[in-house]
């Protein structure tokens, strides 16, 4: 059986980003707010991969616009994250089928 591969777009709140593999100097991915893009390294082994674009994803929650400021608590962090975390797992079913399996 195949292994579900990455993602191409993933929903986040209420944009969608695109998922590349592209590779930035001194970095295992990036997440562009702005141009909507999560970016993973192409070299990276599929568990570090996995790693990197949950990582990037986090960000993208984390953006003031979905959470309501830029420096929170951790209660604060949990509160504002967790709707917004449910919505893409929700909306995203290849996301998780690709994370989830090693």
């Amino acid at each position: 059986m195949r292994k579900p591969t990455m993602p191409e777009s993933i929903k986040i709140g209420p944009h969608t980003y695109a998922v590349l593999r592209a590779y930035r100097p001194g970095a295992n991915g990036y997440c562009d707010m702005d141009g909507l893009r999560l970016a993973v390294q192409p070299r990276l082994r599929r568990s570090k991969a996995q790693e990197v674009l949950l990582h990037e994803i986090m960000h993208a929650l984390t953006h003031p616009t979905l959470c309501g400021g830029d420096k929170f608590t951790d209660e604060e962090f949990v509160t504002g994250v967790t709707p917004i975390l449910l919505q893409v797992l929700q909306e995203n079913p290849g996301l998780l089928s690709y994370l989830a399996q090693p």
